[in-house]
């Protein structure tokens, strides 16, 4: 039976791809029991150990940019993704937002309703049995834990409890509360490196049952934060303000740059593991088809380049920049301007165009093998890089694959 083996991306270590490793699992499982995931993990191997690139910097503040792009300009759905990509950072915005326009004059419900949201929150923060329609979401006593934590941080916050006494607009501090848990939530996976739990409809169904467990109405799950056009020009550019230290952005940057850029100057051991996992895999379980996320790709794509491994049948990458290096000239396996080879096999792109690091690759090769698949998540950068193996439509799609691969 054709086995699938799975190698993930840049900056990636052992938690964060046991978290990715599991959802692919999981989501393959729900199609077809039969099918199953065999690991290619490098991140301790070959990765740039934690820690590593921060001696030489010498501490400078970058020039800080700003797009002047605004979220006004884009659509509802691409609003959507660039303000959970902001809530994801800042969940406080949820509780900081101005009112409505059309609330003003009105009483504000802050100062009645504050104590009843704060009792109903702390409840469902220590609750040991979650409502029943919250408990798929948090189907692990860890993500209860976490979830209950995420609550509590919000209801303690100086935001939190600003929102507590002076509302958060007529009618809308369950909302608030609740939206700027989720993003809390969430906002905490991302920062561990690992894949987004929920999808966006997922996400939104979490904010609408803990608001409706708080005492409120899920009525516009998060869009009262952006009613206020200016605050979201102001708020909501495509690119936020580069005002971080240039220490703190390369010590967030690594491994991440540091993988790729390791690559790039001694790839073999990478590609050295990568062609060991292959040749097990065939061993033990017949034709492979290669799955390789971003880093992971550009590896597959130079190993299959510049070798013939006949236990691959069938190429997959995700969210790769393997076209991109190799139409600007930067792919080690691959001149400039060269063909793939003859041996090179059946080759699946998939991208998401919110994903800023994944490229088309048929227009580059121009080649029949190459064939580009567009899967949206609908998740904002940086969590869409990372979305593609929560995503249900490319769960059916790999399972189709495998059918189907000789």
């Amino acid at each position: 039976m054709t086995a699938l083996l799975f190698v993930h991306g840049t900056g990636v270590r052992r938690e964060a791809y046991d978290g990715t490793l599991g959802l692919l699992r999981e989501g393959l499982a729900r199609v077809d029991a039969q099918l199953g995931v065999e690991e290619c993990y490098w991140g301790d191997i070959f990765g740039v150990p934690s820690g590593v690139g921060g001696a030489a910097l010498p501490g400078v503040v970058p020039a800080t940019e700003l797009d002047t792009t605004t979220a006004t300009d884009l659509s509802e759905t691409d609003q959507d993704a660039v303000l959970w990509g902001r809530l994801y950072e800042d969940p406080w915005l949820a509780l900081r937002a101005p009112d409505d326009p059309d609330d003003r004059g009105r009483p504000a419900l802050g100062e009645r309703m504050g104590p009843e949201v704060e009792a109903r929150g702390r409840t469902l923060a220590q609750a040991a049995e979650l409502p029943a329609d919250l408990r798929p979401f948090l189907p692990d006593e860890q993500a209860r834990t976490e979830f209950g934590a995420a609550l509590t941080a919000v209801l303690d916050s100086p935001a939190g409890r600003h929102a507590l006494t002076h509302g958060a607009g007529r009618g809308r501090l369950p909302l608030a509360i609740a939206t700027a848990t989720v993003a809390s939530h969430l906002g905490g996976i991302l920062q561990r490196g690992l894949p987004l739990p929920w999808t966006p409809q997922e996400r939104d169904d979490v904010v609408g049952i803990v608001t409706r467990e708080l005492g409120g109405e899920a009525r516009g799950v998060g869009r009262h934060i952006f009613r206020t056009s200016l605050w979201a020009a102001q708020r909501l550019g495509v690119m936020r303000l580069a005002d971080r230290h240039r220490a703190d952005l390369m010590t967030k940057a690594h491994p991440q740059a540091g993988d790729v850029l390791k690559y790039l100057a001694r790839g073999d051991g990478l590609r050295a593991v990568i062609r060991q996992r292959v040749a097990e895999t065939a061993d033990a379980h017949g034709p492979v088809v290669l799955l390789a996320h971003s880093l992971g790709g550009i590896a597959a794509v130079d190993l299959l380049t510049l070798e013939h491994l006949s236990g691959v049948r069938h190429l997959v990458t995700v969210g790769s920049q393997a076209a991109h290096l190799h139409e600007i000239g930067a792919l080690p396996g691959l001149a400039p301007g060269k063909p793939l080879p003859e041996h090179f096999p059946t080759w699946t792109n998939i991208y998401d165009r919110r994903d800023l690091l994944g490229f088309a690759a048929a227009p580059v090769f121009r080649d029949p093998r190459v064939q580009d698949r567009e899967f949206s998540s609908g998740q904002p950068f940086i969590a869409s890089h990372s979305a593609y193996f929560r995503n249900p439509d490319v769960h059916t799609f790999l399972a189709g694959l495998l059918r189907d691969v000789p």
